[in-house]
């Protein structure tokens, strides 16, 4: 049976949780391209700010998920989101079992791995004795192995990273699939997603859900995974209502919908709103792709992560590329930024929900000469 408390995309009568099946199924069936947000999410009177502060909700939450599992295994970057997620285990003695940190085995891409998670973790390791401490990284026989023919992007479904369709060329995606690191208990798998996006529009606030921000991983009964800021709605509420009000306080109107549009310009603003520098003083603002010659790449460490590889291993850069022109030849490109896989996948719009009152909106109905900002 179907599961609703998931991120899925309907075509017609079908349905599935992989972006690349579903743009595939809509190719061949010529029917749109359906996104929908979990079940919980969905009905949730989102327009109705919890009580409680944001700290108690994410407490709450930590504790919960302890009781109910046998097994944690929190997966930490080193940002803001993550940091704050792990620090909210550790300062409540909320025991975790595992706490995991992947590397591309690209050594210039990995710098916020090396410069500032790995120093974060030992930093608090006496607080933490019976925590396992876990840095998997890759290979260049991983990559090549994986980049064996022009259609590895077909991989990232098999091992069950669903929602997006990656095309990048690091495989830190692959290393974070949490079917690679089951343990036969009762396991939950922890990451630092998200915070929400707002937009303003026709005088009312709404939050949105674009696929290509949110991620999913369908595991099974005892490795499941969880988005620490999302699956808890009354924690994802609370954040749209922080943002809301930091925003309309410190924003004239003009500004409103610039802070979630991935500017540098507000990025501080975002972040500081929902509480996740409250003690992290050295926020790093996320650098846009560097001009590198020839190159095109969705963000900074992938433009490293191509450069390193196509100066070094010419082979298997060749094989990258055939296989982001094979994904460019789905529909003519239609899929992608500037019909471009190596600049990412364009965004489908799940429901907009009103945070002002109980309704819900298409992007039709929002925009219906088409979503502008």
């Amino acid at each position: 049976m179907f599961n609703e408390n998931a991120y899925y995309y309907t075509i017609g009568t079908n349905h599935t949780t992989d972006k690349l099946k579903a743009i595939l199924i809509a190719e061949q069936t010529k029917q749109p391209i359906k996104f929908h947000i979990p079940k919980f999410l969905h009905t949730f009177p989102m327009h109705v700010e919890p009580e409680e502060d944001l700290k108690t909700l994410c407490v709450r939450h930590a504790k919960n998920l302890r009781q109910d599992n046998d097994y944690l295994r929190l997966w930490f970057s080193g940002g803001c989101d993550s940091t704050y997620m792990l620090d909210i285990f550790v300062d409540n003695n909320i025991h975790i079992d595992e706490i995991i940190t992947t590397k591309s085995g690209i050594h210039e891409a990995d710098w916020e791995i090396d410069q500032v998670a790995i120093p974060y973790i030992n930093s608090i390791k006496h607080r933490i004795p019976k925590t396992k401490i876990s840095i998997p990284s890759q290979s260049i026989d991983d990559y090549k192995d994986w980049y064996k023919n022009e259609y590895w992007f077909e991989n990232y479904e098999k091992i069950g990273r669903s929602s997006k369709n990656f095309s990048g060329i690091r495989l830190n995606e692959k290393l974070e699939s949490i079917n690679l690191h089951d343990n036969n208990m009762k396991t939950v798998n922890i990451v630092g997603l998200d915070k929400p996006f707002l937009i303003h529009v026709n005088n009312e606030w709404y939050t949105f859900f674009l696929d290509v921000n949110v991620d999913f991983q369908e595991g099974n009964s005892d490795n499941k995974f969880c988005a620490f800021y999302n699956d808890d709605p009354f924690i994802y509420t609370k954040q749209c209502h922080m943002l809301m009000k930091a925003i309309v306080k410190n924003l004239t109107i003009d500004h409103y919908n610039q802070v979630c549009m991935w500017g540098e310009k507000y990025q501080k603003l975002w972040n500081s709103s929902v509480g996740r520098l409250d003690k992290n003083s050295n926020f790093i603002i996320k650098q846009l792709c560097p001009n590198f010659k020839d190159i095109d790449s969705l963000n900074f460490k992938e433009a490293l992560g191509q450069k390193f590889i196509k100066e070094n291993y010419p082979d298997i850069f060749k094989k990258f590329e055939n296989g982001i022109q094979n994904l460019n030849n789905i529909d003519n490109g239609k899929w992608f930024n500037r019909n471009n896989a190596k600049l990412g996948g364009v965004g489908i719009f799940a429901d907009f929900k009103s945070l002002e009152t109980n309704s819900t909106k298409t992007v039709d109905d929002l925009f219906p000469n088409g979503f502008k900002v």
